[in-house]
């Protein structure tokens, strides 16, 4: 099982980070998209909201593998992931749904991945190095 290092912890966690994930339908063409609502649940564990996320949710629906990028000024890592579930009710979309509704945001369901992969994509040497 892949934990995540806890300063990626700590940068997925920052609200000044910008957080984005990719997804791939059934023939594998890329989608990117910014997804402040990008979570980790624990060090093994992530979730988003999908919030008018059409094309994510049918990307994630045929291929479970995506990737979660967090940025921050230089700092930067990649997180590969798997679709563990899909949550349309149940205490994990209802919190998320607190936290969004100060900014009148509403997320139809959350999905909850499992961590495969942790990479450093920093603006640095060690660009592309695998560090979980």
């Amino acid at each position: 099982m892949v934990s995540i290092p806890k300063k990626v912890m700590d940068l997925v966690a920052d609200k000044e980070s910008v957080k984005a994930v990719v997804s791939s339908d059934a023939s594998n063409q890329p989608h990117a998209v910014v997804a402040g609502s990008i979570i980790a649940i624990d060090e093994n564990t992530m979730a988003v909201g999908e919030i008018l996320m059409k094309r994510t949710k049918s990307n994630l629906s045929v291929n479970k593998k995506a990737s979660f990028l967090v940025v921050k000024g230089m700092e930067a890592y990649t997180i590969d992931v798997e679709v563990l579930d899909r949550q349309t009710s149940g205490p994990g979309i209802d919190q998320m749904n607190q936290a969004l509704k100060p900014m009148k945001l509403h997320a139809n369901a959350l999905w909850v991945f499992k961590v495969t992969a942790v990479y450093d994509s920093s603006a640095t040497p060690s660009a592309g190095t695998r560090i979980a």
